[in-house]
């Protein structure tokens, strides 16, 4: 089968590699119909991180069943559309029984397709065909009058606002959330999006691109346009700090109101990231730090597009077919989806 790999910085190319096999129990095989690019994938492919190549690439992704192990086929039918969390776990491990299947302990740690070492070990969504282990705990069944590409990143990106906002406003939609965009393109807007379907009191997105502007305001967030971040915005209940700069983290921390929610999208390759500790302590901060809960979280979001109305599709800016995709995910964009 066909696979896109990452070989050297800013180069894809397509490589020939053997078919997965259904070799045990609980597995399927799944053919990609949508893959997304992650805000992460343009460092990677810059070289600005710490994933060196050569390996696949592709990690946001929905598909189609092609086949299952024997047990699994009546419950996942040749044709099923599914969500396939991009972390690989097992769900039964005391990790994933614990909400935390991000840090399975059945499999290396960080494992994921289209990334580092788990994508030499699980592949990349941008592959013919994609093996999932663990199928019956990992695979999320969605509907087939669902627009794949909407949802096309929903296992990373579009979840990452859910951790963000979502996880604070279902408690309590009467909160003021203040969003920082930037490097992390897509899920400053997926966060806008979701505070505003959800009904928070104000949604505030400060950004210095003007098309990410638009499009926050076009889903109906108040937007302000900044040349460079403040110390301060003012104060909100939540912010969401997706502008991957030290200036936004530092923003965001200081437009915190009293006990309020600092939630991070951003990656620093560091240990040395200050913070402003007095203040913060003599006012109180809740700080939310660390990966995504892809399979705990995928249905959360799920549920908000498929019964209660909730439209990502306008953060997707640019689609490209699959005999373009090598070309197309080295190129800047606010969200890159392929399709075939």
């Amino acid at each position: 089968m066909q696979q896109l790999r990452f070989v050297k910085r800013n180069k894809l190319e397509w490589a020939e590699v053997p078919d997965p096999k259904i070799t045990d129990l609980n597995q399927a095989l799944v053919k990609p119909i949508a893959v997304s690019r992650c805000d992460l994938d343009i460092p990677i492919l810059r070289g600005f991180t710490m994933f060196r190549p050569p390996f696949p690439v592709g990690h946001e992704f929905v598909g189609e069943i092609v086949s299952t192990s024997e047990e699994l086929a009546a419950e996942f039918p040749k044709g099923t559309r599914v969500i396939i969390p991009f972390q690989i776990s097992c769900g039964h491990c005391h990790s994933c029984e614990s909400g935390q299947s991000k840090s399975c302990s059945t499999v290396s740690p960080l494992s994921a397709y289209g990334m580092g070492k788990g994508a030499k070990e699980f592949g990349g969504a941008l592959s013919d065909l994609v093996l999932v282990p663990y199928a019956k705990q990992m695979l999320v069944p969605f509907s087939n009058k669902t627009d794949p590409v909407a949802i096309a990143s929903i296992n990373d990106n579009l979840v990452e606002s859910w951790k963000l906002a979502g996880v604070h406003l279902k408690q309590n939609k009467n909160q003021r959330i203040l969003i920082l965009g930037g490097y992390a393109y897509s899920i400053g807007l997926y966060t806008a999006a979701l505070a505003v379907h959800m009904g928070a009191s104000e949604v505030v997105y400060a950004d210095n691109n003007s098309k990410r502007l638009e499009l926050a305001a076009s889903y109906g967030a108040k937007v302000q346009e900044i040349s460079e971040f403040p110390k301060s915005l003012g104060k909100f209940d939540i912010v969401a700090d997706a502008s991957g700069t030290l200036e936004g983290w530092n923003c965001g921390l200081k437009s915190l109101e009293i006990d309020g929610n600092f939630g991070c999208a951003s990656i620093f390759w560091t240990n040395s990231v200050p913070i402003p500790y007095l203040d913060l302590y003599n006012n109180g901060a809740n700080i939310k730090l660390g990966r995504v809960r892809s399979r705990e979280w995928i249905p959360e979001i799920l549920r908000e597009v498929e019964q209660n109305g909730f439209d990502p599709s306008k953060v997707v800016t640019k689609k490209a077919s699959w005999s373009d995709a090598a070309e197309a995910f080295i190129e800047e964009e606010t969200k890159l989806v392929i399709t075939r």
